[in-house]
């Protein structure tokens, strides 16, 4: 993604941002226990702890034995009170990899005055051209899932033409989950309003109304995509971090699913970064005035991609609650990311049906960068790259490019490689399991292309495997940013921090010079080293770079 900014833009955005900004690249792994004094200052479920371990056997023994219940693979709930405990029998083993509170999160919702359905209500026709005609919905068409409280499908709007279900779970105690469904997803079929994409196939994953915990969002996730989500909408989020819902969102990039989140709704509120909306490989939306202006409300910072409407969207509420949850008419006017982020994330579906070659992460590329931008000439903190053009999604090609085999003249678009892969836990087989494929095993030449972006994805690594007595050199060209590299060895837990002693060689060569780097195995066998690129914006930067990695034998 180019996320250019001129020399005195750039430093100014991020001298502006938080200091807790460094938390949306990737955060550092928690190790929080109850009763340590940072645990004080979240806001949390107060009965339980989220702990994380290698995933196996040996942990769920433990971990069973303590009475902890599992989240995702590796990730267990525990009872507070035996969390200690339970954190202390995996550390003995060598298995525990992070521990922290189970925080709660808010829906992102903004309520407004009632207001009947009218044919005034155009938001829809701001961001999708209303000459496009959907794509037909077919069995095959992906499937949106959104993680929110409980939907009302009885409702009217879906009685005709509508391709909507829900997951067991919880009752509809307020409209926000019927409110972004419909948005999303409510039919043409001369009842109500239409959805951004009419009579999608969307998925409600129901959540607790209030008091989101960390592990109903991990758990929330988990269950889109073992329901077959393509894209996965959240319109809630924290001001505080979680690793076992981070770790959620990475397995669910694993498996090639377009993350979109609500940026929040805080910005006259002391605007905060939120999260999930602020973490590497999520799509984070904010909210559009009628005016083509940032809503006072919508928050601001580099993790923003783009904007969609989020002001008088008028859309589908459970007729059966008092308001402002619900009302007689079935309608309501809402404002809030919460509604703009769904917008996105049906686009993002539509736009798998139609290119169903194009991977996750190059879908959000398309979507990012065919944006119209309409505040500060570039990328701003505000509204991103711009606001959401569906009509120019559908034709955009996302870098990277690479020649294509039939005709080297004409670039075609790569997929960004091995994704999720920010850190050594994510390609070692601490996060996942299962270790990454190394992407050099000793013979010929490798190589590849990627992508990095200080936010949305800040960083690269990948396995390399030496032969006995043997030595590799292993560069980086620069196709635009400025791309660095250093090389780990097998014993490295984790990458990038300023001072390592398994850090074996580093190049940091600016601008367009290629970065290279050497290693010698003086070993009788093979070992694993680890390759780590990333892009820290400086003076005449961007915030992403493209480049070529390339291995091969010395």
């Amino acid at each position: 993604m180019r996320r250019f900014a001129p020399l005195l833009a750039a430093t100014a955005l991020l001298a502006a941002l938080p200091a807790t900004a460094a938390a949306a690249r990737v955060p550092a792994t928690p190790m929080v226990l109850p009763g340590d004094a940072t645990a004080a200052s979240v806001r949390t479920d107060r009965s339980s702890w989220l702990v994380g371990s290698v995933p196996g056997s040996r942990a769920a023994r433990i971990a069973r034995a303590h009475g902890a219940v599992p989240v995702l693979a590796g990730s267990w709930k525990a009872p507070a009170r035996r969390a200690r405990a339970l954190a202390g029998a995996l550390r003995a083993q060598g298995l525990l990899t992070y521990a922290e509170p189970n925080r709660l999160a808010t829906l992102k919702q903004r309520q407004v005055a009632d207001d009947p359905l009218t044919s005034r209500s155009r938001w829809r026709d701001t961001v999708i051209d209303p000459l496009l005609t959907p794509p037909a919905v077919l069995p095959s068409s992906p499937l949106l899932a959104l993680v929110d409280a409980r939907a009302d499908v009885t409702h009217p709007e879906f009685s005709r033409g509508a391709h909507v279900g829900v997951l067991p779970g919880n009752a509809v105690t307020i409209g926000h989950g019927t409110a972004t469904l419909a948005t999303a997803a409510a039919p043409a079929n001369g009842i109500g309003m239409v959805g951004a994409w009419p009579g999608m196939r969307a998925l409600n994953v129901p959540l607790p109304g209030a008091g989101i915990s960390c592990a109903d969002s991990a758990a929330g996730v988990r269950r889109a995509v073992r329901n077959g989500a393509k894209v996965i909408n959240m319109s809630y989020g924290s001001g505080d971090f979680c690793q076992t819902e981070y770790q959620a969102l990475q397995l669910a990039t694993r498996s090639n699913v377009v993350l979109v989140a609500a940026a929040g709704n805080e910005f006259d509120q002391g605007n905060p970064l939120e999260f999930p909306a602020s973490l590497p490989h999520v799509l984070t939306v904010g909210a559009l005035t009628p005016d083509n202006k940032a809503a006072y409300f919508s928050n601001a910072n580099a993790a923003m991609d783009l904007v969609a409407p989020g002001v008088g969207i008028i859309t589908a509420v459970p007729p059966s609650l008092r308001p402002p949850e619900g009302d007689r008419s079935g309608y309501l006017a809402e404002d809030g990311t919460s509604f703009s982020a769904p917008i996105v994330a049906a686009a993002a579906a539509w736009l798998r049906q139609v290119r169903p070659g194009l991977r996750a992460d190059q879908i959000a590329q398309a979507i990012r960068l065919s944006a119209t931008d309409i505040n500060s000439k570039g990328f701003d903190s505000s509204t991103g790259f711009g606001k959401l053009n569906l009509a120019a999604a559908l034709v955009k090609d996302p870098p990277p490019y690479a020649p294509d085999p039939a005709d080297p003249r004409k670039p075609t678009p790569v997929s960004d490689p091995q994704e999720p892969n920010e850190d050594i836990p994510y390609v070692n087989g601490r996060r996942f399991g299962k270790p990454n494929a190394a992407i050099y095993k000793g013979r010929g030449v490798t190589r590849l292309s990627a992508l990095i972006d200080y936010y949305e994805d800040p960083a690269d690594v990948y396995r390399i495997r030496v032969p006995r007595r043997s030595s590799v050199t292993v560069s980086t060209r620069p196709s635009f940013g400025n791309p660095d590299l250093s090389l780990y060895s097998r014993k490295a837990r984790h990458a990038g921090m300023k001072r390592s002693r398994h850090r074996l060689a580093r190049s940091r060569h600016s601008g367009m010079r290629v970065d290279t780097v050497h290693y010698r195995n003086p070993r009788s066998r093979s070992v694993v080293v680890f390759a780590y690129v990333s892009n820290t914006p400086g003076r005449k930067t961007t915030l992403d770079a493209g480049y070529v990695i390339r291995v091969a034998r010395r």
